[in-house]
């Protein structure tokens, strides 16, 4: 990325910031999602997670930075819609497509996420992270590869 050109992270909750087998309590992998974002300030996050569905984004966001991240709170810009009413519910790849549109961001994009199947043929702009283990310090290596 290039000066103070914005990025967006569109974010998955399960099977990235806590595994999907729950041997680990929820969001225990938050330490490393703020350590992306610390390095990479113009970063903005905008949550992919069916969360959206039972959660405010206040609730949301709230899960994600309490402990040490609350000063990244206000990175945090949004939510993908729901679009099952469209029959396309669990396309991430629709979902982003529209927040994109409708927020009019243009820029580069990022999504992370652990299951590639709600992807069209694997995104070039898909991260895949390993769901029953979650965000791992390689992850955190390889996404800021991605979005330095």
């Amino acid at each position: 990325m290039e000066g103070d050109e914005k990025m967006i992270l569109f974010l998955d909750f399960d099977g990235v910031l806590h595994p999907h087998l729950r041997h680990e309590p929820d969001f225990c992998r938050n330490e490393l999602l703020w350590k992306i974002l610390r390095a990479c300030p113009t970063v903005q996050v905008v949550f992919s997670t069916s969360w959206r569905d039972n959660y405010s984004q206040i609730e949301m966001v709230g899960f994600v930075t309490s402990g040490g991240g609350e000063d990244l709170a206000h990175r945090i810009i949004g939510s993908i819609p729901n679009l099952e009413g469209e029959g396309r519910y669990g396309r991430r790849d629709f979902e982003i497509q529209r927040w994109l549109d409708a927020n009019d961001q243009v820029g580069a994009w990022l999504a992370i996420d652990d299951i590639p199947a709600l992807f069209n043929g694997g995104h070039p702009n898909l991260y895949v992270v390993d769901g029953g283990r979650g965000l791992t310090e390689s992850d955190v290596t390889a996404i800021l590869g991605r979005l330095q």
